[in-house]
């Protein structure tokens, strides 16, 4: 008899996004039933192309209620939401991804009596370095409630995240497992396909990179770094191919220091994966990360990364192996880190072999599913 699987999602949009359509696309619907409910509010473009075609693989339901902001009366809501679509879908298993989706989703399957309750952070919110101290206090102790109280087994997308867990003393070690993000291995175009898809010409030197416009992504390093490098190389070109909310302050910026016939905001591109192998250098200047894609998919087209040193990235980013790293913020570093990649290029094809060892798409599937087989899971503890 099929397994009937729910997952929970407030934040449909990014990584997340990705590593939830990878699950439903990629498990064995010999074996599995999917429902999916999901947050309206941060359902991003790439998610609302592919609802369709997600629909022949899963039920979705969308929600009004599961949002972002901290609202007793929407959360509320979204607690009885969750719990209605569980008593209808009657569910063997729930899986919950990220902060809000895992507090309200584990706590109403408890609530509902499931057995097989699975939680993935995608980066656990007190890692942000935004909030205050005592803040992050208080994320610390909800997830420790909910590890202990509501959760079968936890996977931490890095083996960063998971010793963040176990520093914080959410719960026994055997409770949280690493399950790596993994890309499928697709064609992609050669270089000289890619520059003329975006109008470069071949021999310029390229740096690009392919993360939304954000507080998190921290761009501004990314458009000073800029800055610093074509004051030593002038004809390097700096390419933001992803969409947000600094878009904005961000062509102001470019614009008031005259960046702008070197730096250039593409905007929000559904195939950028396939433009990536145009870069010479993949940057990422994020202040925290859980375990990005878009490295994934640096590696995969063999181009080497500058990234922050951060928790996820430093598990992508092996010096020698795939890029160098930089401290976060520290632009006189990241500039020269970037410099040196332009200079001293890590041989394509010791990349993808990288990214092939480590990053594939299966195995990620595989030890999901593995671990939703299981006959007897973890009891639920208590302190």
């Amino acid at each position: 008899m099929k397994k009937k699987l729910l997952l929970i999602v407030e934040a449909m949009g990014g990584g997340v996004r990705r590593h939830v359509v990878d699950l439903i696309n990629g498990l064995d619907k010999s074996q599995f039933t999917i429902t999916l409910l999901y947050g309206k509010r941060r359902a991003d473009a790439s998610f609302l192309a592919q609802i369709q075609a997600l629909e022949k693989e899963a039920q979705l339901i969308g929600s009004d209620n599961l949002v972002r902001e901290l609202s007793p009366k929407q959360d509320y809501a979204a607690l009885k939401e969750i719990k209605n679509v569980i008593r209808e879908v009657q569910p063997d298993i729930v899986h919950c991804h990220s902060s809000k989706a895992g507090v309200l989703g584990r706590l109403a399957a408890k609530q509902m009596h499931i057995k097989k309750i699975f939680y993935t952070p995608h980066a656990y919110s007190f890692q942000a370095p935004e909030f205050s101290a005592s803040k992050k206090a208080v994320f610390v102790a909800i997830e420790r409630w909910m590890s202990r109280h509501a959760t079968t087994m936890t996977f931490n997308v890095s083996k960063g995240e998971r010793q963040c867990a176990l520093e914080n003393r959410l719960d026994k070690p055997e409770k949280f497992q690493v399950i790596y993000n993994g890309v499928p291995d697709i064609p992609l175009p050669s270089k000289d396909e890619a520059r003329k898809c975006l109008n470069l010409p071949i021999d310029v030197p390229v740096v690009g990179t392919t993360v939304r416009l954000n507080e998190q992504k921290d761009p501004f390093t990314f458009i000073k770094i800029a800055k610093n490098v074509i004051q030593s190389c002038p004809n390097t070109q700096f390419l933001y191919i992803g969409s947000g909310p600094l878009f904005e302050p961000m062509q102001k910026y470019i614009q008031e220091h005259q960046l702008d016939k070197n730096v250039h905001l593409c905007g929000y591109c559904e195939d950028a994966e396939l433009l990536i192998p145009a870069f010479d250098v993949f940057l990422l200047t994020s202040l925290y990360e859980g375990f990005p894609y878009a490295l994934l998919e640096a590696l995969r087209a063999g181009v080497p990364i500058v990234a922050t040193d951060t928790v996820g990235n430093n598990e992508i980013v092996l010096p020698g192996q795939s890029g160098e790293l930089f401290k976060v913020g520290d632009v006189e570093d990241g500039a020269r880190a970037v410099l040196n990649m332009l200079n001293n290029p890590i041989e394509k094809g010791k990349i993808t072999q990288f990214y092939r060892d480590h990053f594939s798409l299966e195995p990620m599937i595989d030890t999901i599913q593995d671990n939703y087989l299981v006959k007897e899971g973890h009891d639920l503890c208590s302190f």
